[in-house]
């Protein structure tokens, strides 16, 4: 009979280390085609021979042949794979500490489970480990047929290097777990102080597996806004960018028409035809070149962009006057922020006034301060010289424009004032230069 079960454990042994290489290969890590096929014979007898002698070590009583049949036992994995693929990296390391204490976690506790039934069976959990090796094979190999490696370790690599280590280290505790429980012995005050530390140990990094999740996800949503905001400057500055294009073949051609004309005149006088000359430019006083472009030069290019754009979609409900420069050190995320919501703002009050108004922006760097006011007119006849609420029936989507600005400011150092009074609205920020250094 222990013949036998040195048998099952060293065939269970064995289909652990084709697990793991076909688990790698699923995931990109080492594909089974860099196996190196001279060294495939003698890399399985040293292996098989190295289990063989875990299991003798494993009679042996006395803690160093403990240690050494466990150190031996994980030895072989990294041993055996080196040999294989002539390398070895921390993926597979992971990878193989996930495995093996993933079977011995489901292994454990389907030997609880069976034990509940009734009688004990002795050597049953060798029998319970092979089936369930045996069941996850089966599960990778339908699995491989339509996986795509590539994928599967993209997704890997977005996991971060300790949710891996804090995945092992709970997978071992429930494993440790599970192993306790079903282990039987007349100490049961040990066996529970066991069960207390390894709970509680598992409390805490279950605890911090979730707190790193948690923060993750406000991270991703972090840089999913500011991705979003790059996505909108970006645009802004490809549609300022065909703003200029259109300009300058409106200059273009304006410079060839102009050129022509003025040869016509000069043949006229050359030919003495001095009245059909003037008659000319008479005609030529009519014509007017005329574009509905726009265009701003703040000393900011994100800026320039910014008022070209919300210029051309004001239509003639406003117009936009602007003076002053804007430093270039100011963070384009923190402009596109403050200066799109104001404007946005300043031109839906310009949509309520009777007849078109005047959106002035005045900008300016002012002892250390980068300033900046945007005034428009309005139909509120109330004074207040804080944020308001709105009027929207729909508030949970409107009214955040200025909140967004505050924010902002304050994020800088800075303060944001805001006044209405006599029919006008004021905007004004002030943020400190020496925010913008980093």
């Amino acid at each position: 009979m222990n013949v036998i079960s040195t048998v099952i454990v060293t065939a269970s042994e064995c289909v652990d280390i084709v697990l793991i290489i076909i688990y790698a290969g699923f995931f990109g890590i080492l594909t089974i085609n860099r196996i190196n096929k001279i060294r495939l014979i003698p890399a399985s007898a040293m292996y098989i021979g190295f289990s063989v002698l875990v299991q003798a070590l494993k009679t042996f009583p006395g803690q160093i042949a403990v240690f050494s049949a466990i150190s031996l036992y994980y030895i072989r994995f990294f041993l055996v794979i080196w040999l294989l693929y002539k390398c070895i990296n921390r993926k597979i390391i992971f990878l193989a500490f996930l495995v093996d204490f993933s079977i011995s976690l489901v292994s454990s506790c389907v030997t609880g489970i069976i034990n509940l039934s009734g009688e004990r069976i002795s050597n049953l959990v060798p029998l319970v480990k092979i089936f369930v090796q045996l069941l996850l094979l089966l599960v990778i190999l339908l699995l491989r047929k339509s996986a795509d490696t590539q994928r599967n370790r993209a997704a890997l690599a977005m996991v971060p290097r300790h949710i891996f280590i804090m995945l092992i280290l709970a997978i071992i505790c429930l494993s440790a777990m599970s192993s306790l429980i079903i282990y039987q012995t007349d100490n049961i005050i040990r066996k529970e102080i066991l069960l207390t530390a390894v709970v509680i140990i598992l409390t805490v990094i279950l605890l911090c597996i979730v707190a790193s999740l948690f923060l993750n996800v406000i991270a991703k949503q972090h840089f999913t806004a500011v991705s979003q905001m790059m996505e909108k400057q970006v645009g802004l500055q490809i549609s300022h960018y065909n703003e200029l294009e259109k300009m300058d073949a409106e200059i273009s051609r304006f410079r060839h028409d102009y050129t022509n004309h003025l040869q016509s005149i000069l043949s006229l006088i050359q030919m003495n035809e001095y009245s059909q000359a003037e008659e000319y430019i008479q005609k030529l006083k009519k014509v007017q070149y005329k574009s509905d472009l726009q265009m701003f030069y703040t000393g900011h290019k994100l800026a320039d962009a910014i008022l070209s754009d919300r210029s051309s979609a004001l239509g003639k409900s406003c117009r936009i006057e602007y003076s002053g420069i804007i430093p270039s050190p100011i963070d384009n995320v923190d402009l596109c922020i403050i200066l799109s919501n104001s404007l946005d703002n300043a031109a839906e009050a310009c949509r309520e006034l009777p007849s078109p108004g005047v959106i002035s922006i005045y900008a300016a760097e002012q002892q250390g301060y980068f300033v900046l006011s945007v005034k428009n007119p309005t139909v509120c006849t109330e004074k207040y010289y804080d944020i308001p609420a709105t009027t929207k029936p729909d508030k949970e989507h409107h009214g955040m424009g200025l909140h967004n600005i505050e924010s902002t400011v304050k994020r800088r150092g800075g303060q944001m004032r805001i006044k209405c009074e006599n029919g006008s609205f004021e905007l004004m920020i002030t943020m400190k230069m020496s925010s913008f250094a980093y």
